[in-house]
């Protein structure tokens, strides 16, 4: 419901009430937050504002369609599906875990740092 961004005045408490049941239940349950307003708002922003001040650049609404390597193996740029190439000297994407192990260059997949994404597993929102 929170992905929604659903003011609390046109919320149910029931789907509160039934969400922290959930989160409550598990082992690190009672380790939870909420934000003081919604997540584009609240910790997006912040965070491509931090970004963008120390001059990086925030592409938004964009698909990576494969991860290019040097031949040390560091990145040497990203190519998005509408052809575009994305290069600097770090870079960030935010993507389901099932996507990343698909984009995950062959190289990279037996580095161990890489190999813990095989345990992690993508749970649908």
């Amino acid at each position: 419901k929170a992905l929604n961004f659903i003011n609390p005045d046109e919320l149910s408490m029931q789907c509160i009430l039934i969400a922290l049941n959930r989160f409550l239940q598990e082992k690190h349950g009672s380790k939870m937050a909420f934000l003081d307003g919604n997540p584009p708002e609240r910790l997006c922003k912040p965070i491509a504002d931090h970004i963008e001040s120390l001059g990086g650049q925030v592409i938004l609404n964009s698909r990576i369609q494969k991860i290019e390597l040097n031949a040390d193996k560091s990145v040497k740029h990203f190519v998005l599906t509408n052809g575009n190439i994305i290069t600097g000297d770090a870079y960030v994407f935010a993507t389901p875990v099932d996507i990343l192990k698909l984009l995950l260059p062959e190289d990279w997949k037996e580095i161990s740092y890489f190999k813990k994404l095989d345990k992690l597993v993508g749970v649908p929102v």
